[in-house]
Order: C-alpha cells, then sequence, then structure tokens
C-alpha cells in the first residue's frame, strides 16, 4: 500500500491505514513535533502549540486527517533514540577504500597533517574462508609528502584535477600576486570514497594542501563526496575578549573537538568572535553557470578556511600549509 504519493499526502489516518495499530505517539520538546514510531521507522508530526494567559506552553496532536508527516526515520531497532548506525556489510566495499574517522594533527596551532582510519576489504589467505572481511589500518599524511608517499599510503585517487587558474591569489600578499604563472598546473588528488582532497605543488610535487568534505545537502558538491568524519582540535584565540565565549562552550584551557556535524555559530563565536566577516563564496560550472544551492561563507582562522553553509552546517575544511 502507497502511503505517500502526488495525490496522497501522508497523513496520520494514511499512515494508521498502511501500517497498523501502535502505541500513541510522544512529544518531543526538541524538535516540537510528536513521534509516531513503529518497528524500524518512526514518523514526525509538528506539534500544534497553543500558549495559554499563563504563558504556557501546551503542544497537543493535531486533527487526524490535518497531521501530515513532516519528516520519516528508518532505522534497526524497535526505537529510534536506540538505533545506531550499521557498519557497511563487506560485500558493499567492492575494492574500495573509505575511512571511519580522519584526525586533524595539530603541533602549536599549525595543521602537520592529517590521520586517515581507512578501512578496506580484505582477502583471506585461507582457502576454506569464507572470502573477504572487513580490515582496517592507520595512515598519516603530512605537509610535504611526495606524491610516491600518498600513493604508497593511500592508494590511487579516484581522479586527479589540474587547476586551470588561482581564483583565490587576488587575496595573496603583494609579492605572491606578481608571480608569474608557471607552464605547470597544481593538481588535487581526489579521494571521493574518503572525502579527501589533496593539493600537490607543481614544481616540488608535494602536499601542500588538505581539504575535508562534510557532503551535506543543498551543498554544490553534495553526492559528489562520501562524507570525512574528521575530528578538529582548535584553540582559543588570545586576542578575544572573554566575553565573547558563551557559558555553554569549552573552558579556555580546553580545546574545542570540531566535528563534521558541529555548526558553525559556537565555532565561531569560539575562535574568532562575533565580529568577524566571511569571504562569499558564489560556486558555478563551466558548463552551466546557475547554482541553486545559493553562496557559501569561508572563514579563515590560522591554517585552516572553514566554509560554511547558509543554514549553518560545515561544507568543506581547508588546510593549508603556511610557509616563511
Amino acid at each position: 500500500m502507497i502511503f505517500c504519493a502526488p495525490d496522497s499526502s501522508p497523513t496520520r489516518e494514511q499512515i494508521d491505514l498502511s501500517f497498523g495499530a501502535t502505541r500513541p505517539p510522544e512529544y518531543e520538546p526538541t524538535q516540537q513535533a510528536f513521534i509516531l514510531s513503529f518497528r524500524g521507522i518512526s514518523f514526525s508530526f509538528p506539534a500544534a502549540i497553543n500558549k495559554n494567559s499563563a504563558e504556557q506552553c501546551n503542544p497537543h496532536f493535531p486533527n487526524r486527517n490535518a497531521a501530515v508527516v513532516a519528516k520519516m526515520s528508518v532505522y534497526s531497532g524497535n526505537s529510534l533514540s536506540d538505533a545506531k548506525v550499521l557498519e557497511l556489510p563487506w560485500h558493499c566495499y567492492n575494492g574500495g577504500v573509505y575511512t571511519s574517522s580522519l584526525d586533524v594533527v595539530r603541533d602549536n596551532s599549525k595543521t602537520v597533517g592529517v590521520q586517515v582510519h581507512l578501512m578496506f576489504e580484505g582477502v583471506e589467505s585461507s582457502s576454506s574462508a569464507v572470502g573477504s572481511r572487513i580490515q582496517s589500518d592507520v595512515r598519516t599524511v603530512c605537509f610535504g609528502n611526495t606524491v610516491q608517499d600518498v600513493l604508497s599510503l593511500l592508494g590511487a585517487p579516484t581522479r586527479v584535477f589540474y587547476k586551470a587558474e588561482d581564483k583565490m591569489r587576488i587575496h595573496a600578499p603583494p609579492d605572491q600576486q606578481s608571480r608569474r604563472a608557471s607552464d605547470r598546473s597544481d593538481y588535487f588528488y581526489n579521494y571521493l570514497t574518503l572525502g579527501l582532497d589533496i593539493l600537490f605543488d607543481a614544481v616540488t610535487q608535494r602536499a601542500k594542501k588538505f581539504v575535508l568534505h562534510t557532503n551535506y545537502p543543498g551543498h554544490y558538491d553534495f553526492n559528489v563526496y562520501y562524507r570525512c568524519f574528521f575530528k578538529i582540535p582548535l584553540s582559543k584565540a588570545n586576542n578575544l575578549e572573554s566575553d565573547y565565549q558563551s557559558a555553554s562552550l569549552l573552558d579556555q584551557t580546553e580545546p574545542m573537538i570540531v566535528h563534521a556535524a558541529s555548526k558553525w555559530e559556537g565555532i565561531h563565536e569560539y575562535i574568532l568572535g562575533p565580529e568577524s566577516r566571511p569571504i562569499v563564496l558564489n560556486r558555478s560550472s563551466s558548463f552551466n553557470a546557475t547554482n541553486p544551492f545559493g553562496p557559501t561563507y569561508c572563514y579563515g582562522y590560522q591554517d585552516m578556511i572553514f566554509e560554511v553553509m547558509m543554514n549553518g552546517h560545515i561544507a568543506s575544511v581547508t588546510l593549508y600549509q603556511i610557509t616563511d
């Protein structure tokens, strides 16, 4: 039975007809919604909230015919709160290499490299074995590594992209802006299944930049990369006023750990303060100049550039090497 179609709205009545009886919906105050749960699937209905004279909110479930599903969650288990992310089955690897997490290695407020926790398909040596199983390994790629070093650590990239021009050179110091363009161009190694790009210098053939992708919906590169589950330790800038720091944030002596799911609002206040202004980035293709997702905003901090979407999610983090 189809419970959601252009001519059939997923109302509470339609859900009951399709899935049968279940427990009454539970109110979730953080979402201001009622959650109707079945085994392995949950439906979220926006709550109708009325305020009484005492300014107290009284949420109640709307009419069965008027209540339309706002979000559907599919998971393994009896409850959405107890659901866990399932590991990718070994037969889905298909010879590819994936990452479970990525740690940004920093020393004295400078990025040294990235430590990649790899997952890949391994073949059992025994003929009686089932065939393949998931193996893991940790590889560290640093600034200054040669192409041969990176290939031996991470394997061959999904593709190689050569930079035709450097549009960010206008923001470089004057002595670097006047530098003549070389006949050779810098090039990226794109590791799509790792959510990682590595930029190599055309002259030295050494790594000088890392780009970490979060693959959030609504971004120009959505569904191109797998999500990179990075962790970046950040220390608060010494020149910020203590009033800018929220009481809910970490103590100044402890670094803030930025994850792929972190929202920019708290990070911005912690490391930059409310008065910092971003650079607006408008992406477009050479074949199609339109970009339906709108611009993103780039904030620089130490040797990192955070690309932030309009909804506050981090789209990518660029780590670059500061040269003397």
